[in-house]
């Protein structure tokens, strides 16, 4: 299995990737290019390693029914507030949050297996 310290070389090793794949990214498309989104993939990858070893059971398919819940009262909470949905305005915040939401249950779990 993965072990805390291998994680942490992913996580730095994805990370530098993609600071040198910005500097070549043209500027338009380099004020665009968030390196805290494109790193939830591989923060879900230990996630899921680190849950399946210290847990025995991958804590992934709870996050992800958790936050499907969490879009469709965001919606509902949208269209009754304000009448209307704007999806950039939806998808950005929703998006967001899951951020955090993950980078939240990584920090725990990361502990947990040193």
């Amino acid at each position: 299995m993965m072990s805390w310290y291998y994680q942490v070389l992913l996580i730095l090793g994805v990370f530098l990737f993609l600071m040198v794949l910005k500097k070549f990214l043209p500027i338009r498309i380099r004020r665009k290019f968030r390196i805290s989104e494109l790193m939830v993939i591989p923060v879900l990858y230990c996630i899921f390693m680190t849950s399946l070893t210290q847990l025995e059971l991958s804590v992934i398919p709870f996050l992800f029914f958790g936050l499907g819940l969490l879009g469709i009262m965001m919606t509902l909470v949208y269209a009754f507030i304000e009448g209307e949905i704007i999806y950039r305005t939806f998808f950005r915040s929703y998006f967001h949050f899951c951020e955090l939401v993950i980078y939240v249950l990584f920090i725990p779990l990361f502990i947990f297996s040193i």
